[in-house]
């Protein structure tokens, strides 16, 4: 049985009433089952329950050295547009920060009553829990307001959180992990095979004790958008330890991951990187375009 449930602000609790129902169904039945679940929250207004409106109103706005950057002189003209980060504006963003943070309490509640009707129904050792997001959200880094779509770091990492039979406790993996790998590890896990089309990669041998390591896996993935009003066109590639973009107005991008964790000097324009710049370049344009193994092997 499969049953996907998406759902829109203020319907959480109608999603968790539903997905409660599915489960309690499919667990008279012997067959396997699969529940998608996304809720709309946090997403902007992020209106909270009001049993919650009034939490974490002492919460703080996080600020990295990245928030509301002194000099975006490396970087490419769309940034560089962006005016500094008003006090007014760092008063709106907190506000929204908190009620993001509030609104995500009902998911909590969600989650923890899905955790309880598993149990009840005697499924819960027999099921894996995958709990992720579609993408990360910045909120004044590099000057720019709330949103998403960019090649920076806050906007593609994202959260994954994996709980099931033989998934280790409290352990964390340093593996390259992409949202097309959820497809071919679902197939897996319920002993199907994934199509040759899907470019992702099974994380199973990941879930275990003793997982594949690091140095086998994924080294390289790409990330690419199309123009908005926010940015111009871009793909990039996402290594270990850089990140390199290309935008359609023939703007570049590179940052060493290792020294400049927040991306705040660009290197495309040092000249004692040339061959580290040709090497990236190649590797994207390997990605850009790839489809099945043809990824798989690019990414490695």
């Amino acid at each position: 049985m499969a049953e996907g449930i998406e759902g829109s602000l203020g319907e959480l609790p109608v999603l968790a009433r539903k997905a409660r129902g599915f489960v309690g169904h499919a667990s008279d039945r012997t067959a396997p089952f699969f529940l998608y679940v996304a809720p709309y929250a946090p997403h902007e207004p992020a209106t909270p329950a009001g049993r919650h409106e009034d939490e974490f109103s002492n919460a703080k706005l996080p600020t990295p050295p990245s928030f509301n950057e002194d000099d975006v002189s490396d970087k490419p003209g769309w940034v560089r547009d962006q005016p500094r980060i008003t006090d007014r504006r760092k008063r709106s963003l907190r506000g929204l920060h908190r009620n993001r943070l509030r609104s995500l309490q009902a998911v909590d509640e969600m989650i923890g009553g899905l955790v309880k009707t598993l149990r009840a129904n005697g499924e819960l050792d027999n099921t894996y829990i995958v709990f992720t997001s579609d993408n990360g959200f910045h909120m004044g880094q590099h000057r720019l307001p709330e949103g998403k779509w960019t090649a920076y770091e806050e906007d593609i990492r994202v959260p994954l959180v994996v709980r099931g039979p033989g998934v280790p406790r409290s352990q964390t993996r340093q593996h390259t992990v992409l949202n097309n790998d959820f497809a071919p590890t679902f197939a897996k896990l319920a002993g199907a095979a994934a199509p040759g089309f899907v470019d992702g990669r099974s994380l199973a041998p990941l879930l275990s004790g003793n997982p594949l390591p690091a140095s086998g896996w994924r080294s390289a993935f790409l990330v690419e958008a199309k123009t908005s009003t926010q940015h111009p066109e871009y793909r990039a590639v996402r290594t270990e330890n850089h990140l390199y973009v290309e935008y359609g107005t023939g703007e570049r991008e590179l940052y060493d991951l290792r020294d400049d964790p927040y991306q705040l000097r660009s290197r495309h324009a040092d000249p004692d990187l040339g061959a580290l710049r040709e090497s990236l370049k190649a590797r994207l344009e390997a990605l850009d375009g790839c489809a099945g193994e043809e990824c798989r092997v690019a990414e490695e």
